[in-house]
């Protein structure tokens, strides 16, 4: 009986060949027994799907980031949008304080105030003068000697004096171009003025050729200073109403409702908070600017009232040259002048005022028909009283109305201005913080 073959039944072996290593990395499929063949991964197969490195770590997959040109693109704009935001708010509340305008770079609030009061009292001064004149050349040229107040030799003086405060005040209203009009017309007045009193007294018609020569070179100098007040009330009453400040708050506040709507729209939220803030502010700066009227500060009466005053005064002055120019042979504006004086002194509301003006009218109407300049000059003696009371009345009105102006009406205008700035830079501020903060959500 033969011993069994203790290897038969056994699957062969695969032969090794002495010497033969495996490749690095290489791994044998393992194939439990009684596996059929095909159930047996090639070793190929293996090391396709894991190849292991000889330190035995695993490798990452790193894959390269893909381009994302709308996310940059849009980082982009939201940017641009911030800085054009930011100077739209900030610009306005510049343009708002009045300090830049159309012809460039204007004067602080007070030192416009300082120049409104000087030409208005540029103006005042010329027509005191004027009528200073013409009492003296008429009252010397007939031979009277008391009539009405003084004689010319007294008034030479006080009329120059006038006219040197004139000037000075001219000088220190600081419109380019205008004021220098004005003492131009201030000199010829005064040289003409005094040809007039030194030849009333020898030449009657030399003497009132050059009076009327003087007062209307006065005329003048009061006209253009009148504009100049004007101008600077103005300017003093609304700021920075301009082209400028029109052109820049309207874009301003267009650009920040564009940017508002475009922002809710990408970034799907209903509103920016801050930047709709902005956007109020900068439309209210620019809406005050325009309207002066909507700010709770009363500034622009008080320069109103003051203008009322010191033109009610010119005309009433004026309208007592011309009565004392009848006495020249000089008919030709008193009506006129006397009728616009009543209209202004009427304007101001000041019963009483206008009860002695009404006064010191009386006779007017005949004083044209009245036959001599003497008996003229009588006419006008007997409303002297009335008119003192009338332009005395005025002057203290006008004083109380302007000696407070470049301390009360110009600190305001200043407070202002100051306001405006810093709601722009608030709006600014709040402009950049809003978009930053989307610009670092979008992130």
């Amino acid at each position: 009986m033969s011993t069994p073959d203790p290897a038969q039944g056994q699957p062969p072996s695969t032969p090794q060949v002495k010497g033969q290593v495996a490749p690095p990395g290489a791994h044998h499929a393992y194939a439990p027994p009684g596996a059929p063949a095909s159930q047996t991964q090639p070793a190929t197969a293996v090391q396709t799907a894991a190849v292991q490195p000889a330190s035995g770590l695993q490798p990452t997959a790193q894959a390269s980031p893909a381009p994302q040109p709308t996310r940059s693109a849009t980082t982009s704009r939201l940017r641009l949008a911030r800085g054009l935001a930011t100077a739209a708010a900030l610009l306005t509340g510049v343009v708002a304080t009045g300090t830049f305008d159309t012809s460039g770079v204007n004067a602080t609030p007070n030192v416009i105030a300082a120049q409104w009061v000087a030409a208005e009292r540029t103006g005042v001064e010329v027509s005191e003068a004027d009528l200073i004149v013409a009492q003296s050349v008429a009252e010397s040229v007939v031979g009277v000697d008391g009539v009405g107040s003084v004689d010319a030799t007294t008034q030479s003086p006080s009329f120059a004096e006038h006219l040197r405060s004139a000037a000075t005040q001219n000088a220190r209203s600081g419109s380019e171009g205008a004021h220098a009009s004005v003492a131009e017309d201030i000199v010829d007045a005064g040289l003409l003025a005094q040809s007039a009193v030194q030849r009333s007294g020898t030449d009657r018609d030399a003497a009132t050729k050059d009076y009327a020569a003087s007062s209307e070179a006065a005329r003048r100098a009061v006209s253009t200073s009148d504009t100049i007040a004007a101008d600077a009330a103005t300017s003093l009453n609304t700021g920075s109403r301009s082209g400028l400040t029109a052109a820049v708050g309207g874009v301003a506040t267009l650009v920040l409702i564009g940017i508002l709507i475009w922002l809710a729209l990408m970034t799907r939220r209903i509103v920016n908070v801050r930047l709709l803030i902005a956007t109020a502010i900068t439309g209210w700066l620019t809406y005050v600017s325009l309207n002066p009227a909507a700010l709770p500060v009363n500034y622009d009466q008080a320069v109103g009232d003051a203008s009322q005053t010191a033109t009610a005064l010119e005309d009433v002055l004026q309208a007592r040259s011309a009565q004392y120019a009848v006495a020249l042979g000089l008919e030709d504006r008193v009506t006129d002048a006397v009728d616009r004086a009543t209209k202004s002194v009427n304007a101001l509301g000041q019963s009483t005022t206008s009860s002695s003006w009404r006064s010191a009218t009386t006779g007017v109407d005949t004083l044209v028909t009245t036959e001599g300049a003497k008996a003229r000059l009588e006419v006008i003696a007997g409303t002297q009283d009335a008119f003192t009371q009338t332009a005395q009345s005025l002057r203290t009105r006008l004083d109380e109305q302007l000696s407070p102006s470049v301390s009360g009406v110009g600190t305001t205008a200043t407070i202002t201005a100051g306001v405006a700035l810093l709601l722009g830079l608030v709006a600014a501020a709040l402009a950049w913080t809003g978009l930053s903060q989307r610009l670092k959500d979008y992130r």
